[in-house]
C-alpha cells in the first residue's frame, strides 16, 4: 500500500532505493500525488526497474502529519 511506502521513506534515510515492481507502482502514485521526489531509472527490457526517493515534499510532510506517523 502507498501509505506503507510513505511510512518507510519517512522513517528511513534518504536517498532510498526501491526495486520491487509493486513498490515502483506505489512510488509512481506518491510522486504523481506530489508527496515524494522520485527518480525512476530509464526503462530497459533487459534490466530490473528501480526508483530512488530523494526527498519528501512539503505536501508529503503534511500527509505524514495527517496519517499520524
Amino acid at each position: 500500500m502507498s501509505q506503507d511506502i510513505l511510512r518507510s521513506v519517512f522513517s528511513g534515510i534518504l536517498p532510498m532505493q526501491f526495486a520491487r515492481c509493486a513498490d515502483i507502482g506505489h512510488l509512481h502514485r506518491l510522486r504523481d500525488a506530489g508527496y515524494l521526489a522520485v527518480t525512476f531509472a530509464p526503462f530497459d527490457p533487459g534490466q530490473a526497474r528501480s526508483a530512488t526517493v530523494t526527498d519528501i515534499t512539503p505536501l508529503g510532510r503534511a500527509a505524514i502529519r495527517y496519517f499520524g506517523f
